[in-house]
């Protein structure tokens, strides 16, 4: 988000909704990060404000990171979220991708027999997916659409990059079915930050890993709990093949595979021994089922 005039800065509150002033986290090389004492969660503060970013990611991102997250290394991370979703609601059925980028995901669900929509914001990544054939909306659209419209939403790795995550996920509750299923992926702050160190050595410009909002799994339930929703699974995701291809140094490359396929098998086995009570790897996914009686967030 480079412009030439100065970038409007805001602070930020937790979007647990418990009202807890946060302290110190961490300072990246550019950035500063607080915590929620209430829940847990890390995020940016001060940040550029809802319009910087709303505009950055319409008109920037697809050219510096949009193309990436399209290619083959998300399969793993898409076929996981969609198999985790179909462990607790089966199509037939409409399903909303949030952030649906070029459409990538939808394809995997569209086939497994959902009817798909996206929402992007991003021009590019949105003229990519309409050319595969699905319906791509933008945020106005959204708003227009007939409630109770879908019986599945998913948010792949959107909720770091929002500026207001309560609110995505309570006007997402507006548009569910009453039994609504929610599946949601994240990076997981913990994991990211105790690894800064061993990621730098592998040569990634590591500040890049840390977004608006880092979520442990504790802060995620806490913020789909208080949106009006019972957490049904959270586990370990399958991790993207990395951001390492074989334009990098073999030296580079191989730092990475060691250091990345080492970390990813200590979650896994982390995760098995604790019988899914430690959570811990790069990334991870929840689904929860919209609680009936219950429409949005409460201070949305």
């Amino acid at each position: 988000m480079s412009h030439a005039a100065a970038i409007e800065m805001e602070s930020v509150v937790c979007p647990c909704g418990r009202g807890a002033s946060p302290s110190e986290a961490f300072h990246a090389s550019t950035r500063r990060y607080v915590a929620c004492p209430a829940c847990g969660l890390v995020f940016l503060s001060p940040r550029p404000s809802s319009t910087e970013v709303e505009e950055y990611y319409r008109e920037n991102y697809d050219g510096s990171y949009g193309a990436a997250e399209s290619s083959a290394d998300r399969q793993p991370v898409f076929a996981s979220v969609l198999a985790h979703l179909l462990e607790w609601r089966k199509p037939p059925g409409r399903l909303l991708d949030i952030g649906c980028g070029d459409g990538a995901f939808m394809m995997l669900c569209r086939e497994a027999g959902w009817t798909c929509s996206g929402v992007e914001v991003s021009q590019g990544a949105a003229a990519r997916a309409r050319a595969k054939g699905h319906e791509v909306l933008s945020p106005v659209d959204l708003d227009h659409l007939t409630s109770g419209r879908f019986d599945a939403v998913t948010l792949v790795n959107v909720l770091e990059t929002v500026t207001d995550p309560a609110a995505m996920i309570g006007a997402m509750t507006r548009q569910m079915t009453s039994q609504g299923m929610l599946a949601i992926r994240v990076s997981n702050g913990l994991f990211h930050h105790a690894v800064r160190t061993p990621v730098r050595w592998c040569g990634a410009q590591y500040d890049q890993a840390f977004h608006l909002f880092s979520y442990s799994p504790n802060a995620l339930r806490t913020l789909v709990e208080h949106c009006g929703f019972e957490v049904l699974s959270l586990r370990n995701s399958a991790p993207s093949l990395g951001p390492v291809t074989s334009a990098h140094s073999w030296g580079r490359r191989l730092k990475w595979r060691l250091v990345g396929g080492g970390l990813s098998l200590a979650a896994a086995l982390a995760y098995r021994l604790s019988a899914g009570r430690l959570v811990w790897a790069p990334s991870f996914e929840l689904i929860a089922r919209r609680k009936t009686g219950v429409r949005e967030c409460d201070h949305v």
